[in-house]
């Protein structure tokens, strides 16, 4: 037989999930596709992750044709599963079949960078789905047979985020267009992808627009996952996420009233008012007293040098949260995996850089921003 094989989170599996999976039964004719959830990711943080249990049942609702088998494998061998060691263990349920490992186009790029991945391909044909029209794999630094084992589907991507979809969700957004309806159905009744934030977010909903409080959500879930990654506060990170635009759509003489004496170049700017704003609107009014995470959403917008963990968390996640899609965005969202002072010198460049072409002010704190992180580049 030839089996496929795919492989994720999928938290929760989506219509992107199904697409790909059926399109990769096509293309390679396959007799019969695993879906197999992972335990624990062993290179996204997990702070978010839905219970294995109820990962196991959304699958089985999102992959309901005969041809997909949902298994088990890795989320009972437990913590964290390598490709690799899965792959083994198929190899031996399956001995005389050809294994076809499905991933995106876009992990093609650092699979060589996987645990063991040459004897990954020994095990099985290595299958890269395009994520994107146009895409054109890069094998040249692979061997005449290791590129025998590489084989590029071509599909017409449907692009979905599992980040924007829990944001949907906690916004109380319609998902219909991303998940099959016995998904989301599943997702309700089961109170997936809550926290205890809720009397926040009656808060939001009476300050806040629909798209506002939907990039809000982004934003909280952005920032849980880089501290997830750098070792900060989850909760505290998720929820100066969540607040961080609060006075965003409050009247400009209150939010005056609220901040007190501005510079000329402040008082000049309103984009910056709601960062100054909001930390004083939150204590007063006795939402949020903890400084670390008023501290955060001051100058999560302008920056500031020498800026706490937090700050820079909640800083970088409003410039990589889900719904940007400013034409950067996926380079800062890299660069933010690789250390947050990376993405953070980029984008104060960026700010500054896109200022500047405007003949607009840059705000002192953002130009101290992009100083302090040039020293800790030695710089």
């Amino acid at each position: 037989m030839k089996i496929g094989i795919f492989g994720g989170s999928f938290n929760p599996p989506h219509k992107g999930h199904l697409h790909l999976a059926q399109e990769a039964v096509k293309a390679l004719c396959l007799d019969k596709m695993i879906i197999l959830p992972s335990c624990i990711p062993p290179h996204k943080p997990a702070s978010e992750l839905a219970d294995k249990s109820d990962r196991l049942e959304m699958c089985s609702l999102a992959f309901s044709d005969p041809v997909f088998e949902i298994s088990a494998l890795e989320i009972d061998r437990g913590n964290k599963s390598y490709t690799v060691e899965t792959l083994r263990e198929l190899k031996k349920i399956y001995p005389g079949d050809e294994l076809y490992f499905i991933i995106g186009s876009d992990m093609l790029e650092t699979f060589n960078q996987w645990y063991l991945w040459e004897e990954i391909l020994t095990l099985c044909t290595l299958c890269a789905a395009s994520r994107k029209n146009g895409f054109k794999p890069d094998l040249s630094e692979y061997t005449e047979e290791q590129k025998k084992k590489i084989i590029y589907i071509e599909t017409d991507p449907l692009e979905i985020s599992s980040t924007e979809i829990r944001a949907k969700i906690r916004s109380n957004t319609a998902c219909e267009k991303f998940l099959d309806k016995s998904v989301e159905e599943y997702i309700k009744s089961h109170n997936l992808y809550n926290d205890d934030f809720d009397s926040y977010r009656r808060i939001l909903v009476k300050m806040l627009d629909s798209a506002r409080l939907y990039h809000s959500e982004c934003v909280s879930e952005s920032a849980g996952e880089l501290a997830s990654i750098y070792g900060a506060d989850v909760r505290k990170a998720k929820l100066a996420g969540l607040l961080h635009d609060i006075t965003k759509r409050m009247p400009g003489e209150e939010q005056k009233r609220l901040i007190g004496p501005m510079t000329d170049l402040e008082a000049g700017n309103y984009k910056v008012w709601h960062q100054m704003s909001a930390p004083v609107f939150l204590k007063e009014n006795g939402i949020v007293t903890d400084e670390e995470i008023l501290e955060a959403i001051r100058w999560h917008t302008t920056g500031k040098a020498d800026m706490t963990l937090l700050s820079k968390i909640v800083y970088t996640a409003d410039f990589i949260s889900a719904d940007r899609n400013y034409p950067d965005v996926e380079v800062v969202r890299k660069l933010a995996h690789i250390s947050l002072e990376h993405a953070i010198l980029y984008t104060s460049r960026y700010t500054i850089n896109s200022l500047v072409a405007a003949d607009r002010p840059v705000h002192p704190s953002t130009l101290e921003c992009y100083n302090d992180t040039l020293k800790h580049f030695g710089l």
